[in-house]
C-alpha cells in the first residue's frame, strides 16, 4: 500500500518540478527580451535630435522673428476698467504706486496712464 502512494507522489513532483523550471525559464527570457536595450539606442535618439528637434526649433525661432518685424511694436491706449489695477495698499517704495519691476514704457500708473510715450 505504501509502495502504491509513493509512486504517483514521485511522478507528480517530477512534474511539477519540470513544469515549474519551463516557467521560470520562460518568465525569464520574456523579461529579458522587454528589457534587452539594443545598443542603437544613443544613435537613434541623437540623430532625432539633430534632424527633427534642432530643425523645428529652428523653424520656430524663423517663425517669430518673422512675425516680429511684421507686426510692429505698438502700444495701445489703456482702457480704464475699475477691477483691473487696484491698489488697495500702496507699495512700500518709492511713491506707492510704482511695481518692483516697474517699467514706464509698457506699464500704466492708476491715475497718470504710461509716464513714456
Amino acid at each position: 500500500m505504501s509502495y502504491m502512494t509513493r509512486i504517483p507522489k514521485l511522478k507528480l513532483g517530477q512534474f511539477g518540478h519540470s513544469f515549474r523550471r519551463n516557467i521560470s525559464t520562460e518568465v525569464v527570457q520574456t523579461i529579458e527580451q522587454r528589457t534587452h536595450d539594443p545598443g542603437n539606442a544613443d544613435v537613434l535618439w541623437r540623430n532625432l535630435s539633430l534632424g527633427v528637434a534642432l530643425p523645428a526649433i529652428l523653424l520656430a525661432m524663423g517663425n517669430c522673428y518673422m512675425n516680429s518685424i511684421s507686426h510692429g511694436h505698438h502700444r495701445s491706449e489703456y482702457c480704464e476698467i475699475p477691477y483691473l489695477k487696484v491698489i488697495r495698499k500702496p507699495f512700500p517704495w518709492g511713491d506707492g504706486k510704482h511695481s518692483l519691476f516697474h517699467n514706464p514704457k509698457t506699464n500704466w500708473i492708476p491715475g497718470v496712464g504710461y509716464e513714456e510715450d
